[in-house]
């Protein structure tokens, strides 16, 4: 017989296992190598905009903030999978 509340324990996993559940941490790595790519190409817009043209456009900082937020994110998790 089960546990009254066994389906709740499920339900309550951490972020990390719901994310490894659909894929695997192989793919969440590419994926994070792809978003590195972009946030490094992101970050050279800004510096080239802000020596070379001398302004600074928003798109560029929330383009920034979208990329590195994921990349934070899913380093945090491979570097957790790979420690463990």
């Amino acid at each position: 017989m089960n546990r009254p509340f066994a389906s709740f324990e499920f339900l309550n996993r951490g972020w990390d296992i719901r994310v490894l559940e659909g894929q695997s941490l192989r793919s969440v790595f590419v994926v994070l190598l792809v978003d590195l790519f972009m946030l490094g190409m992101v970050t050279f817009m800004m510096i080239y905009e802000g020596f070379r043209l001398h302004r600074f456009e928003g798109t560029a900082a929330i383009l920034f903030l979208v990329f590195i937020l994921p990349a934070f994110r899913y380093s945090r998790l491979i570097y957790r999978r790979l420690g463990s």
